[in-house]
C-alpha cells in the first residue's frame, strides 16, 4: 500500500516522549506513522528488510531476532577492529614521538655531524681542484716539451712540422672565438682538441724515433767501416815500416859485400 503525506505527518502531541524543539518525533498518537516512515527510509537506503514493530507472527519475530543478533555480532567485530586500529595508531604515534624526542635530544650532535660531513666534502672538493690544476699544468708542460722535441733541427720532415704547427694553432683557438690556453677550458669543451693534438704528437714522436733508430743503425755501420779502415791503415803503416827496415838491412849488406870485391879488383891493377 503506497504511503501518503498524511502517513508521514509528524503531528504535535501534548504528551511528548522524544521532542526536538517544538516538534514531537514520536508519541502514542503517531507511533504507527513513525514506524511506516522508518520502514520506508530503510527500504529507500537498500536495507533488506523493514522494521515491523507490530508483527505478531512468531516466524517474523524470530527472523527479526536473528537479524538483530547478526547485526550485533557485526557490530562487535567492527568495534574490535576499530579498537585494534586505534591501538596500532597509538603505537605508531608513540614510536613517532620517541623518534622526535631522540631527534630533539640529538639535534645538536646531528648538526655537528652534518657540519663535519660538509667540511669533509669541501676539503675533498678543494683537493680535487688542486689536483686538477696540477694535472693541467703537467699536461701543458708535456705538450711544450713534445713540441720542442718535434721542432728540433734535423727532426721531422716539413710536412709533419706543418701538421704540428696547424694543430698548435687550432688548439689555441677557443670555441668562443679568439685565442686562449686550451688547458684552461673545461674538459668537456677542450677534450677533442687535446686528444687530437696529443695523438698527432705521439704519432710524430714515433716517426721521429724510427728515424733516429735508422740513423743510429747507419752510424753504427759507418763506425764499423771506419774502424775497419783504421785497422787496415795501421796494418799498412806497419807493413811499410817492415819493408823499409828490410830495405835498409839489405842495402847495408850489399854495401859490405861490395867493399871486398872492390879491394880484389884494385889489387891486380896495382901489381901490373
Amino acid at each position: 500500500m503506497p504511503s501518503t503525506d498524511a502517513d508521514f505527518d509528524l503531528r504535535q502531541s501534548p504528551q511528548s516522549a522524544f521532542s526536538m524543539g517544538d516538534y514531537t518525533f514520536a508519541d502514542a498518537g503517531n507511533l504507527e506513522h513513525c514506524a511506516k516512515y522508518l520502514n520506508q527510509t530503510l527500504v529507500t537506503f537498500g536495507f533488506p528488510s523493514s522494521l515491523d514493530l507490530f508483527a505478531n507472527d512468531p516466524q517474523v519475530r524470530t527472523q527479526q531476532i536473528h537479524e538483530m543478533k547478526k547485526k550485533e555480532k557485526e557490530y562487535i567485530k567492527l568495534q574490535e577492529r576499530l579498537n585494534q586500529v586505534l591501538m596500532e595508531k597509538k603505537k605508531e604515534s608513540r614510536s613517532g614521538m620517541e623518534i622526535m624526542n631522540l631527534l630533539q635530544k640529538e639535534g645538536r650532535q646531528r648538526g655537528t655531524w652534518n657540519g663535519k660531513k660538509v667540511d669533509a666534502y669541501e676539503a675533498k672538493n678543494q683537493e680535487l681542484m688542486a689536483e686538477n690544476a696540477d694535472l693541467r699544468a703537467l699536461l701543458r708542460s708535456m705538450q711544450v716539451d713534445m713540441r720542442d722535441f718535434l721542432n728540433a733541427p734535423n727532426g721531422l720532415p716539413k710536412q709533419s712540422l706543418a701538421v704540428n704547427e696547424r694543430l698548435e694553432t687550432d688548439a689555441s683557438q677557443s670555441p668562443f672565438g679568439g685565442k686562449t690556453d686550451v688547458f684552461d677550458l673545461p674538459f668537456h669543451m677542450a677534450r677533442d682538441q687535446i686528444e687530437e693534438s696529443l695523438r698527432t704528437k705521439m704519432a710524430s714522436i714515433k716517426e721521429r724515433m724510427v728515424q733516429l733508430q735508422d740513423a743510429q743503425k747507419g752510424a753504427e755501420v759507418t763506425s764499423e767501416a771506419t774502424e775497419r779502415e783504421l785497422e787496415l791503415e795501421a796494418q799498412l803503416v806497419e807493413a811499410r815500416s817492415i819493408i823499409q827496415e828490410q830495405a835498409s838491412i839489405m842495402s847495408k849488406h850489399l854495401a859490405k859485400a861490395e867493399r871486398p870485391r872492390e879491394s880484389i879488383i884494385s889489387s891486380p891493377t896495382e901489381g901490373v
